[in-house]
């Protein structure tokens, strides 16, 4: 049925062609690598300023600050809620901003886009080294083509250096495994260094001593449990305790109010786990406080913020992982250390998401605070698609029954995923540079998204925005021949206009007092002032942004929408 003469000489011509480049996957996620930092380094400038890097860079220069006055500056532990963060991304924003020709936010944006192009390097390697180099290649470039991450790689400045932080100590997590029960010295200091700098942003790396203590239960389970596994088991933790004093001591140096007080890292968790600020979050059409959303919120925004494809290849993965097992057994070392690393991977995409839902916690601005799950999702989603092609690759049709030969159901799922990957590709294409605004096919897409779900958070369409506005005063002034200032009112903080507008617009707090304004349709914020729309931002057949003009009266039709849009607004619940 399978034409073994035509296998043959197939697998012959794969030898050969692996013993001359390499493995091919491999050599295709090496090329991904390499075009990824260059189109970051020609787009990184596209992005706008988000609504926290302002406070967040002031943040990173107090702490500095503290260490050059000798500790005595304490400016930084009563700044706003921000100690209740560490500043590792942000102290090396600052110090590195004088080094590069960039305005500090662009080095901002570069900085955190390059340690999201690591991650997806480090997805690679955790899914390659669970299930092969094919399904390293899928993970990569399921992460890559993720319109959350790959659009937070320049704004989410906290939040994507944590979860390259909490994906690369998932990876030494299962190196570690299968080191026991004599983990190396190397491999520890790596954990406990990894470990500290994602302590480093955020109090939630306190997942990785659960994700530790499930390693030692897995590799204990798949061993064979006995008393004589559990000592060595027992043996095994103890020599990983030298990563507490290094993880320890570099959560201090970039959180130092963490140690000011012994139990302040378990008073941040509390605070976060307890957020009440006036907050709203969108969610399928109804507006919610954040500490008061359904406990499907989290698990809902991932279903419609993700590539199908994504979606559908972890869903694949997890069921899955019997088979995995089935096949590599666990008779030798190296299938008991993928069956504990599929399972921590498994452990660190749905564990915080479980935990959201059970414990009912705040939620706002749809998935960029639980941007972490997304790394070992892409990879149980490479693992899974692996699987697919596999279990294809058994299956041929129209065989001739007398050369053997026949097309291999695995071509066409090739060729459908590639078409599906395709696809994802140029929907970011034409996203750009609002890739985070990515919706999937369940809502619509983006178009589908709008005043519905928390979709231009980040007011990331602001850059545009002014530049259409320049536009169009430039046209005005060229028809009148007359030149001017111009008051324009802005919904959105003040720092993202003024780094971006010519000399002749100027950000103003009286609204009425304004000649333009110009608002995201976040939050219907377009519809707090009336006016003749002259610009619009769009992005795939979505509305993001508006222009309008103050001067001018409103035609009676923009007035009936704008009564609708702000009685919709006060309809909407908040429970």
């Amino acid at each position: 049925m399978f034409g073994r003469q035509a296998g043959d000489r197939v697998g012959g011509a794969t030898s050969v062609l692996r013993r001359l480049i390499g493995e091919p996957w491999d050599l295709a996620a090496a090329l991904g690598m390499l075009v990824l930092p260059v189109l970051v380094a020609v787009t990184f400038r596209h992005y706008g300023i988000s609504n926290d890097e302002e406070v967040q860079h002031v943040y990173g220069a107090k702490l500095i600050d503290w260490y050059r006055s000798g500790f005595v500056d304490e400016s930084a532990f009563s700044y706003k809620n921000l100690y209740l963060y560490g500043g590792l991304f942000d102290m090396a924003a600052v110090a590195l901003a004088p080094l590069l020709p960039f305005d500090p936010y662009e080095t901002r944006h570069l900085l955190c886009a390059l340690i999201g192009v690591a991650g997806i390097a480090v997805a690679w390697g955790v899914g390659r080294r669970l299930a092969g180099p094919r399904a390293g290649f899928l993970a990569g470039a399921l992460l890559a083509l993720c319109g959350p991450w790959y659009g937070g790689l320049f704004n989410h400045t906290k939040d994507v250096p944590f979860a390259v932080l909490m994906m690369a100590a998932v990876g030494l997590l299962i190196r570690l495994a299968g080191q026991m029960p004599r983990p190396r010295w190397g491999t520890v200091l790596g954990f406990g260094a990894v470990a500290g700098l994602a302590l480093g942003i955020r109090v939630g790396a306190l997942l990785l001593a659960g994700y530790m203590a499930a390693m030692l239960v897995g590799w204990v389970l798949v061993q064979g449990f006995s008393g004589a596994r559990l000592r060595e088991a027992g043996r095994g933790a103890l020599r990983l305790l030298p990563a507490l004093p290094v993880a320890y001591g570099l959560m201090a140096v970039f959180w130092p109010w963490a140690v000011l007080e012994p139990l302040n890292p378990l008073r941040a968790l509390a605070d976060f786990s307890h957020f009440h600020y006036p907050i709203r979050t969108m969610l399928g059409g109804t507006e919610y406080w954040m500490y008061e959303v359904p406990r499907g919120y989290l698990a809902r925004y991932l279903a419609v913020k993700l590539p199908l494809v994504m979606l559908a290849g972890a869903i694949l993965g997890l069921m899955g992982l019997p088979a995995i097992l089935r096949r590599d057994g666990l008779a030798d070392g190296e299938g008991r250390t993928r069956a504990v690393g599929c399972g921590l991977v498994a452990l660190a995409a749905l564990f915080p998401v479980v935990w959201f839902t059970v414990t009912h916690a705040p939620g706002y601005t749809a998935i960029r605070h639980f941007l972490f799950v997304l790394p070992p999702l892409a990879v149980l989603g490479g693992i899974g698609l692996d699987r697919l092609l596999g279990w294809a690759g058994a299956w041929r049709f129209g065989v001739s029954q007398r050369s053997g030969r026949g097309l291999s159901a695995a071509a066409f799922a090739g060729v459908a995923l590639a078409l599906a990957l395709g696809r994802e590709a140029a929907v970011l294409e034409s996203l750009h540079p609002d890739e985070y605004v990515y919706f999937n096919e369940l809502v619509g897409g983006v178009a589908g998204a709008v005043r519905k779900y928390d979709v231009d958070y980040w007011a990331n369409s602001l850059p545009e925005a002014v530049e259409d506005l320049s536009e169009v005063i430039a046209a005005e002034e060229a028809r009148t021949h007359r030149h001017r200032s111009y008051s324009v009112a802005v919904c959105a903080e003040p720092l993202a206009f003024e780094k971006l507008a010519p000399a002749n617009l100027h950000w103003v707090t009286d609204w009425t007092r304004a000649d333009f304004f110009i608002a995201p349709t976040q939050e219907d914020c377009d519809a707090l002032m009336t006016g003749p729309t002259v610009a619009e931002v769009e992005r795939d057949g979505a509305l993001l942004a508006v222009v309008k003009d103050l001067r001018k009266p409103v035609e009676p039709a923009e007035m009936v929408e704008v009564a609708r849009l702000r009685t919709g607004r006060q309809q909407r619940h908040w429970w």
